[in-house]
């Protein structure tokens, strides 16, 4: 209604999930009225958050006041197409329920349990460092912590596939569109090829908690491993149950019997983030 051609969003990974699955639905619901392809505004990702992981993977860092002063001074007098942008794809996820959502950065649900246990000592950094000291010592004491949430990285009894390669037993993973970096950008668990036209994906087969725990250096610095399959290009995942996108976790607890199926594959709109590095 506003016309707007480029959308600046203040907010962390979880805002700018919010927001994006949001003007998806605006598109498919305007698009299904009018016949009319709607195009998507140009998107400037701001520092709003707390990990800003998506925000640091399309360049923006920094103040969020200095962010938009920057941008203005350096489209002052441009046309919308002078204003350089980097193409994104999105990651789409379909439960059992005809439900869809779109993100960047997807986890299986033992990623998701961990992101839920990540809440219990505060968010940031300070608060994934505090995760990862209480798990690697609660499964070594049997702390309470452990045996009150450590159920949590039990590895799922079903299978997953990643295009058409069945792993029968397995215990996370993760694909993403953009970079995966933590610890404010300086362990890269995940790099996408700039070339890439899939999503890159992370299977973990080490099933046995304690082996799991020494895993975690190396997932969280991207180091190869044989119990770690690699899949650069990944076109499409199946999977059960409760999953996480960029963050927010979808977890229900309340079903019996089989876990809802997943299937996860590249959704056909891009969006398209404004660079300032």
């Amino acid at each position: 209604e506003r016309n707007v051609n480029v959308l600046g969003l203040n907010g962390g990974d979880g805002t700018l999930h919010a927001v994006i699955n949001r003007l998806m639905t605006l598109k498919q619901q305007t698009e299904d009225q009018s016949a009319l392809s709607l195009p998507l505004p140009k998107l400037l990702f701001l520092n709003g958050g707390t990990l800003n992981i998506v925000s640091r993977a399309t360049g923006t860092k920094g103040n969020v006041l200095r962010t938009v002063k920057n941008f203005l001074k350096h489209t002052n007098g441009a046309t919308l197409g002078q204003i350089e942008t980097q193409e994104v794809r999105l990651i789409r996820v379909q439960t059992g329920q005809d439900e869809i959502k779109y993100g960047f950065v997807f986890g299986t649900e033992l990623v998701a349990n961990a992101l839920e246990m990540y809440s219990l000592f505060g968010e940031g950094y300070t608060g994934l460092i505090r995760l990862l000291t209480e798990v690697t010592l609660g499964y070594q004491l049997h702390s309470r912590l452990w045996q009150e949430h450590g159920w949590k990285l039990n590895p799922p009894t079903t299978p997953i596939s990643i295009d058409q390669i069945t792993y029968p037993q397995y215990c996370a993973s993760v694909a993403a569109t953009i970079d995966l970096s933590l610890i404010k950008g300086v362990l890269s668990a995940i790099q996408v090829p700039p070339d890439s036209t899939g999503f890159y994906t992370k299977c973990i087969l080490e099933t046995d908690p304690g082996r799991l725990i020494g895993l975690i250096p190396r997932l969280m610095t991207g180091k190869s491993h044989e119990k770690v399959q690699d899949f650069p290009e990944a076109q499409q995942i199946q999977a059960f149950g409760g999953y996480t996108l960029d963050g927010e976790c979808f977890l229900d607890r309340s079903s019996v019997g089989q876990p809802s199926p997943l299937l996860v594959d590249q959704a056909p709109t891009p969006i398209h983030a404004v660079r300032l590095d």
